[in-house]
């Protein structure tokens, strides 16, 4: 541990900069794990393959990996880091293109190999440097993509490209553009992160030195009173007050000194928890990486394994399999982000009663506690379901967590409608809020106004962001020891029947929020694979939104076949009735089909899913046969 430390801080005596000092001891251990993986590397390749070239070459690059140790310790920060930022790419491409001289060993793979470590290479020019050095690392990332845009080209000037050396897959230069655009989504995802990361990291700092230059000022005042201590004792009644003053005012200034220390204590929290995000950078990747993979795939299914020979199978089956586990490696990841990460923006159609009586079940409601409601003049509102549960919550928790310990606590909630807004009145009788002292912080973060009461001062923060949020907004009015009335105007959303959900030149799917109801619109003829796609993004929807109604608008495609798809659609189904679908309106013109094949069309989706089913002409008629089932509560 000791040679460890020794050597990643070889080269900090070349500088006083504290950031400058952190970059070079990142370098100094970056350099040194590179090496180590590729000396491993070599290793392992010797092993399994002999000593070929790319166990030489691995060997020797394992050296070159750690020159910016030395290079460093000399005192030309920079220079390596700058170095370390382009070798990788660099040795990838040089790698491959000698790799290729080994013909009796050549695999396809390995035109597709080298390209995941060119990929890697892009995050390195923002890791070791600062934005601010735009010179060092936009020329490392220019070096980087020339090493990937220049792949092909250099090796068929050495007669070693993909097709001079008598492989035939179609579609290899469509990888390119594939390489290309995971190179831009990791660039661009890198530089966002980095600025994030950056931009909290400045905040702490002038946190800092607004903390050192208060503590300055309290000595100071303490110096000062010291020095006046002995004239304040032979003092008479006047300065005796004006020493209370002092005093007074030493308190004051001690506690903003506690409050400047949580603060500052805070914000270390939040620049921790960036630094975790940097660090579980690999998950925003694998998120990212859904539309290429998804298209890589498109192109897998058009490939006819039969071109290929027989003596390829085994590797295109390989190619497959080995793909398919990263894809679905890469939709679990995807799935945790979203979960966390994801502001919805889909709206549905809320009972606020329903709402009220859910939040009464996690709350302690006792005999003490009594909450009224009126919703005659807006029973309803569509927005997203989370937020407004939220939002309830908060203010119904507030209110008993602040009632008056005198009286019982009385809680009056109404809605109206206002303009374009449902306005939702809660009331409560209280201790209140001093507004003339507090008025314009009610709704800042970590600001709390009744210390003997356990608290964080977040909830009224996160009210107001989660309403703010939905286009509206939230007043407050309170009298001390009489209560608090706040006043959150919902807006109504102008379009909550065609909420878009997906949409490419397959199909349509978008939810209508005044009926619950998931559309599709096909429009145009698919394959299997696009079919299946569409129903999956649906699941995915329907798992979110739990919404009963699905109207299928097939009129585009009148020639596909039923029966097929119906092997896809069982794959869905107990999942579909598990989620709650159970009524379904299929749109289909009469002028595509003849009786007999209208019939025969009617009864081969009716064997799809055991749930009611409806059949139109158009949309209108099905979207009025879902709200007839809903109103009459079938």
């Amino acid at each position: 541990m000791s040679l460890w430390r020794t050597v990643s801080y070889w080269g900090t005596n070349k500088t006083e900069n504290l950031h400058q000092m952190r970059n070079v001891v990142l370098t100094n251990r970056v350099s040194i794990l590179i090496a180590c993986f590729s000396f491993l590397l070599s290793i392992l390749s010797t092993i399994s393959f002999g000593f070929i070239y790319s166990s030489q070459l691995a060997l020797g690059f394992a050296f070159i990996f750690i020159l910016p140790l030395f290079i460093n310790k000399a005192g030309f920060l920079f220079t390596s880091r700058t170095l370390l930022s382009v070798v990788l790419s660099l040795a990838s491409l040089i790698t491959s293109i000698l790799d290729k001289f080994d013909y009796f060993l050549l695999e396809e793979f390995q035109y597709f190999e080298f390209r995941l470590t060119l990929l890697a290479a892009t995050l390195f020019p923002f890791i070791l440097f600062k934005l601010e050095e735009k010179k060092y690392w936009i020329t490392a990332l220019v070096i980087n993509f020339l090493c990937l845009l220049l792949y092909d080209p250099a090796h068929e000037l050495f007669g070693v490209g993909y097709y001079q050396m008598g492989l035939t897959g179609p579609n290899y230069y469509f990888l390119n553009y594939m390489v290309a655009a995971t190179f831009f989504v990791i660039a661009a995802s890198a530089y966002f992160i980095k600025h994030s990361f950056e931009k909290s990291e400045n905040e702490n700092q002038s946190l800092i030195e607004i903390l050192h230059q208060a503590n300055s000022n309290l000595k100071n005042q303490s110096q000062l009173l010291q020095a006046k201590q002995y004239e304040l004792i032979q003092a008479n009644n006047l300065i005796e007050k004006q020493r209370e003053l002092i005093a007074q005012e030493n308190t004051q200034l001690a506690g903003e000194i506690i409050e400047k220390n949580k603060q500052l204590t805070e914000t270390n929290t939040e620049l921790i928890n960036h630094n975790n995000d940097l660090q579980q950078f690999s998950y925003t990747i694998s998120h990212n990486l859904r539309g290429p993979v998804a298209s890589i795939a498109g192109l897998l299914s058009l490939i006819d394994p039969a071109e290929f020979g027989p003596n390829n199978q085994p590797l295109i089956e390989h190619f497959k399999n080995s793909f398919n586990s990263l894809d679905n490696t890469i939709k679990d990841l995807s799935n945790i982000i979203d979960i966390r990460n994801k502001v919805t923006r889909i709206r549905q159609k809320l009972n606020l009663e329903e709402e009220i009586e859910h939040i009464k079940l996690l709350l302690d409601i006792t005999d003490e506690i009594i909450i009224s409601t009126d919703f005659k003049k807006a029973p309803e509102v569509y927005s997203v379901k989370i937020m407004v549960h939220s939002i309830l919550y908060n203010l119904l928790s507030n209110a008993i967590k602040y009632r008056h310990p005198e009286r019982v606590c009385q809680i009056n909630i109404t809605t109206t409608k206002e303009n374009n807004f449902i306005k939702l009145l809660v009331e409560d009788n209280g201790i209140g809020i001093d507004m003339d002292r507090f008025g314009d912080k009610v709704f800042s973060l970590y600001k709390r106004f009744h210390t003997h009461i356990e608290g964080k001062g977040l909830g009224l923060f996160l009210v107001k962001l989660q309403v703010e949020t939905l286009g509206g907004r939230i007043e407050v009015k309170s009298v001390p020891n009489q209560g608090s009335i706040f006043s959150v105007y919902l807006k109504i959303p102008e379009n909550i029947g065609e909420q878009l959900i997906f949409e490419n030149d397959v199909a349509k799917v978008y939810y209508d929020a005044s009926i619950a109801s998931l559309c599709c619109i096909w429009q145009r003829p698919h394959n299997i694979a696009e079919f299946e796609q569409v129903l999956s993004l649906s699941q995915d929807f329907l798992k979110a939104y739990r919404t009963p109604n699905w109207i299928s608008d097939i009129r585009n495609v009148p020639q596909r076949n039923e029966a097929d798809l119906n092997k896809i659609r069982e794959k869905f189904r107990d999942e579909y009735l598990k989620l709650g679908v159970n009524k379904i309106a299929v749109v289909l013109g009469q002028e595509d089909y003849k009786v007999n094949a209208r019939t025969q069309k009617r009864e081969e989706i009716r064997n799809a899913y055991p749930v009611q089913y409806g059949f139109f002409d158009n949309l209108d008629e099905a979207r009025q046969w879902i709200k007839n089932q809903i109103d009459s509560g079938t």
